[in-house]
């Protein structure tokens, strides 16, 4: 295996492109097709990551992996196999490989990991996501299970708790698809169709069905908008309310302070609003794992409109085991 510091001084003697970088100091144990597979005089304590399929290269953000070929695996709690070029390198050296690396996917109905904007407590998000939540709600849990199928469509499964005094502990359970209809990563927008089905169990004495449409942008950067319509179909009822879900934030990097309004028209009786001030707080290293802590403050509805704590813990199982990466 030639020594990493002799594959630097070649690749910067070399022509600067992506292609070169990379197998000057990438290829030997990722394989010079990007799938994993390293050189047979190379030995690494875990399996290189496979960089060529598209499930592997589009979730995560370019800025994420110019970190770790900086910085390292160790920096995030990953391989310690995986070596820092920050020092031997220049960032646009570093940027030109991940550049590489990132266009081994040809598939563009995979969505780029700078769409997959920090969870919201309200909102669904419209990124397509391999993700476990737990979620509370004053004294009402959520248990989420969410499992990507393909570059576009995920499904999802729910279960609901309530601690609140009622002898029946279990409110129900709910299953979801959602569908990518379409982004851009110029625009740094994407927009999801859904639909949610709940059926009469625990405390749900009827079928609900919500189809809904979401959407996340983030205009230049500045902050990120992120928003969802839902329209609520009971049994034997119809269509009896909708839903307007709007939400403001900033991601300043481990952390992003936002607000999420909900707005409630229902077809019978007066409409209700609340306001989700919340804190979105990356966990590890990775950012694999992440939680939310905020309030809800309901503004127009029934009385007594009291507040109450809100909170999720999440972890993305498709980035990283649950204790690596920290």
């Amino acid at each position: 295996m030639t020594p990493i510091p002799l594959l630097i001084i070649a690749a910067l003697q070399a022509p600067d492109t992506g292609a070169v970088l990379y197998h000057a100091w990438c290829a030997a144990c990722h394989g010079q097709d990007a799938t994993g597979t390293p050189s047979a005089s190379v030995r690494t304590t875990v399996p290189p990551a496979d960089l060529a399929t598209c499930s592997a290269s589009t979730p995560e953000t370019s800025a994420q992996w110019r970190g770790v070929v900086s910085r390292g695996g160790a920096a995030y709690g990953l391989s310690l196999d995986m070596p820092a070029f920050g020092d031997a390198a220049s960032p646009q050296q570093i940027s030109w490989v991940v550049r590489y690396i990132k266009s081994l996917c040809d598939d563009d109905d995979y969505p780029e990991g700078e769409l997959n904007f920090p969870r919201g407590f309200l909102i669904e998000k419209a990124f397509p996501e391999n993700e476990v939540v737990l979620v509370n709600h004053g004294r009402e849990q959520n248990y989420i299970f969410e499992r990507r199928f393909g570059p576009r469509f995920q499904i999802e499964a729910e279960a609901r708790t309530a601690f609140d005094g009622d002898r029946n502990n279990f409110d129900g359970v709910s299953v979801a698809g959602k569908l990518d209809l379409w982004h851009s990563p110029s625009a740094l927008a994407i927009t999801t169709l859904g639909l949610e089905a709940t059926p009469p169990l625990g405390r749900q004495d009827r079928w609900e069905l919500e189809p809904f449409l979401a959407f996340g942008w983030s205009p230049r950067e500045i902050v990120t908008i992120q928003g969802q319509v839902v329209e609520v179909l009971e049994e034997g009822e119809g269509a009896t309310s909708t839903e307007f879900r709007l939400g403001v934030g900033k991601d300043l990097g481990g952390v992003a302070p936002m607000i999420e309004a909900g707005w409630t028209v229902p077809r019978i009786g007066n409409n209700t609003l609340s306001f989700y001030p919340q804190m979105w707080i990356q966990l590890s290293k990775l950012g694999h794992v992440a939680g939310s802590i905020g309030a809800e403050l309901p503004a127009v509805g029934p009385e007594p409109r009291h507040p109450r704590l809100i909170a999720f813990l999440l972890w993305d199982f498709g980035d990283a085991g649950l204790f690596r990466g920290w």
